[in-house]
């Protein structure tokens, strides 16, 4: 049961309990360490990700992954799979709560990775995990959230949390790149030139994950780069529950992203110079949810409309060509969020939504394996310091590598969209954006 207004959201345990692999995320997990992708090692594609607490799982609706939700039992909490219920739900009685919750997942594993990097330690790899996931999905609610709560007011909050979504983003693709280059097979010598390859690499890893702690301290005083004890209350990185959206420094220009687009240039971020900090956002989101104002719609009506939105983008790229890698990866971002809606709204929807998330999780695996390759095609086509042999047999080996990976997505893919379009056949073509 999903938990109801009012009730104070769970502040336990962390976002997907230790994974069943045993799982550092420097590891090669089964389902990989950047949204859900493994790296290429010939034998794992296709197998289905545990369902323990790491990302390939469906969390229960409202609550932490992993963690049950809390129940209050209060009339008008979110009803059984079905829906009669359903349409009677209001929409915020229905988001308020897993809101909420999220967000304190949020807060909750920010104060882990913090915890874990005393006296100038590396964060545990799993905290700084949990808290990229547990952001990633509080950031995809903000999408419907806005046509409850207002977009003006919702989009400068989004913009403030992409810039730590950013700053998590270019960690995991330092780690991805290092496990997608040493799991290829190959020849003792370009082997070797890899292996070097990384570990020199290694300290962008390693700076990458200092500058999230860094961030992420700054809301905690006593430690450097902490806000002053006696700031003022309107200190300029502090957004105001009741700013005005016209003008703020945070609002995006003309033609920036949607709200909750988590790999979005940047745009509409704080400006250069400012002290970016992430408890503000958190606490303008609780402020701005806590307010009676709120546009009147049904909870099932808000979900139908998320997963048709959602439904609508993954089909406007799903004809693009594999060999396409900047298309492909746009339409992994579109399945995973189309698996995230279909996971916060699978109390209103029952099997149907769950059968859709795992649909979308299994083309958003498949896709973050080929994206993973393309980028490190990138990196190595460009690797000065191989030797032009070691070089070209890496090349090669990725070549074949994607060219594999792009052959199953293509089947894939036929094979999944035929499943969602039997699950949704009865929604209607995505209005206008609005």
């Amino acid at each position: 049961m999903t938990p109801v207004e009012g009730n104070a959201p769970p502040d336990g345990g962390r976002e997907g309990s230790a994974p069943p692999d045993g799982g550092r995320e420097g590891s090669a997990p089964p389902d990989g360490g950047r949204d859900g992708s493994a790296p290429p090692d010939g034998g794992r594609d296709g197998s289905a990700p545990p369902d323990g607490g790491r990302e390939g799982s469906a969390p229960p609706a409202g609550g932490r992954e992993g963690s049950a939700p809390p129940d209050g039992g209060r009339e008008g909490s979110a009803p059984p799979a079905g829906g009669g219920a359903g349409a009677k739900l209001s929409a915020r009685r229905f988001l308020d709560p897993v809101l909420l919750t999220h967000i304190e997942s949020v807060r909750a594993d920010a104060r882990r990775v913090v915890a874990t990097s005393a006296h100038g330690a590396e964060p545990d790899e799993e905290a700084v995990h949990d808290f990229r996931v547990s952001l990633r999905r509080l950031r995809t609610l903000l999408k419907p959230a806005r046509r409850i709560y207002g977009k003006k007011r919702i989009r400068p909050i989004a913009d403030g949390l992409r810039e730590f979504a950013r700053a998590t983003g270019t960690l995991r693709d330092e780690e991805v790149l290092r496990e997608t280059l040493t799991a290829l097979e190959l020849g003792e010598a370009p082997r070797a030139a890899v292996a070097a390859w990384v570990a020199q690499r290694s300290r962008r890893e390693h700076e990458a994950r200092a500058h999230i702690v860094e961030l992420l301290r700054r809301d905690h005083s006593g430690d450097k780069g902490a806000p002053r004890a006696d700031a003022p209350a309107g200190e300029a990185d502090v957004p105001r529950a009741d700013a005005p959206p016209a003008g703020e420094a945070d609002v995006p220009r003309a033609g920036a992203p949607a709200v909750g687009d988590a790999d979005a240039p940047r745009a509409g971020a704080p400006a250069k110079g400012k002290r970016l900090r992430l408890e503000p956002y958190l606490a303008r989101l609780e402020r701005r949810i806590s307010r009676k104002k709120a546009k009147k719609r049904g909870a099932e009506a808000l979900a139908r409309r998320a997963i048709r939105d959602a439904l609508h983008d993954v089909r406007a790229l799903a004809a693009s060509d594999p060999s396409d890698g900047a298309a492909m990866h746009a339409l992994r971002i579109r399945f995973k969020r189309l698996r995230y809606s279909a996971e916060t709204f699978s109390p209103l929807f029952g099997e149907r939504a769950e059968r859709t998330a795992k649909s979308a999780s299994r083309l958003q695996r498949r896709l973050g394996q080929l994206h993973d390759v393309d980028e490190a095609l990138a990196q190595m086509t460009r690797a000065e310091e191989l030797s032009p042999d070691d070089r070209a047999a890496v090349v090669e080996a990725l070549g074949a590598e994607r060219a594999r990976l792009a052959g199953k997505a293509t089947e894939e893919l036929a094979q999944e969209l035929e499943t969602l379009a039997s699950l949704w056949s009865d929604a209607p073509p995505a209005p206008p954006p609005g």
